[in-house]
């Protein structure tokens, strides 16, 4: 009998930086993940980036930019636990410059 379970963590970088993360098993396999990279700035919590398969196919959105599904079809192939590990990494590493690029935007009369 098929076993699906959902995990959601929310871990905090620091007192600003925030990642939350969506986990769907069936069996223990993955099916489906999200991933959600937020900022505190002006002490409010802003959406910056968010990489899933959700929709039926992996693609990013660079939140600083728009809200435009970028499909990323390099890693539809790969394993989905692969692919969430290394999105994880990617922004838990690069969410400084992530959160740059949302500010000079914001600055700038985006979002």
């Amino acid at each position: 009998m098929p076993s699906v379970k959902r995990k959601s963590i929310e871990v905090y970088l620091d007192d600003k930086n925030k990642l939350n993360f969506t986990i769907i098993k069936d069996d223990g396999k993955f099916k489906r993940f999200a991933i959600n990279y937020s900022a505190k700035i002006d002490d409010k919590w802003h959406a910056v980036y968010r990489v899933d398969n959700h929709h039926g196919f992996v693609h990013e959105q660079r939140l600083w930019i728009s809200n435009e599904q970028i499909p990323l079809p390099e890693y539809e192939s790969m394993d989905l636990k692969d692919v969430f590990d290394l999105f994880f990494q990617k922004v838990k590493e690069g969410h400084a410059r992530f959160r740059k690029y949302f500010e000079e935007r914001k600055k700038n009369g985006g979002n």
